[in-house]
């Protein structure tokens, strides 16, 4: 006798090799999980149920707590102890969470923008004050972020818009030093 694994199916032929339903090689001997053979098949005692307690509201939202009834204790026998959770949720925060404050970068904006505009645009008017405005703005905002960091920002733009302002104050203060000398010179080849 042999039985076919997927189908479940028993064949009293010796000599046939596969299932003639699908095709599965066959195995010898009867099928085990054939219907004969589940009829007499003791199975275990199925396993016991734990309860578990209702879990405890949370505490995340300001206000009133959401109406909860409370669930009755199952019956237990008297010297029955009562069943411990397998896990228990965290506790709640013991302070709010605070809220992240924005920095301000104002000042340090502005020397970048001053200091840019003095390099740029700066060549064909008021080169000279945009330049001397973004290197006192950069100086300002530098000090506002080393006295309070948590408050101010833009330490990197002050950095940029002190370096483009200090560039045209340095060209403009070469340009005027040449004007000198040529000036020196002229009055003195006369």
């Amino acid at each position: 006798m042999k039985h076919c694994p997927t189908c479940s199916a028993n064949f009293d032929d010796d000599d046939l090799g596969y299932c003639t339903d699908d095709g599965t090689p066959l195995l010898a001997g009867a099928n085990p999980f054939g219907a004969d053979a589940q009829a007499t098949r003791i199975f275990a005692d199925p396993p016991a149920t734990e309860v578990f307690s209702a879990p405890r509201p949370t505490e995340y939202g300001a206000g009133t707590p959401p109406l909860v009834t409370p669930t009755p204790e199952p019956y237990r026998w008297a010297n029955e102890t009562p069943p411990v959770p397998a896990w228990t949720p965290p506790p709640a925060p013991m302070y709010p969470a605070v809220r992240q404050q924005q920095q301000q970068t104002t000042m340090g904006l502005l020397s970048l923008i001053f200091g840019l505009a003095s390099i740029t645009i700066g060549w064909l008017c008021l080169g000279l004050p945009m330049g001397i405005l973004a290197i006192i703005l950069g100086i300002v905002a530098l000090s506002q972020v080393k006295k309070n960091p948590t408050q101010y920002g833009g330490k990197p733009l002050a950095i940029v818009g002190m370096a483009t302002g200090g560039i045209v104050l340095l060209v403009h203060l070469a340009i005027f030093a040449i004007w000198i000398i040529a000036m020196i010179i002229n009055a003195a080849s006369r």
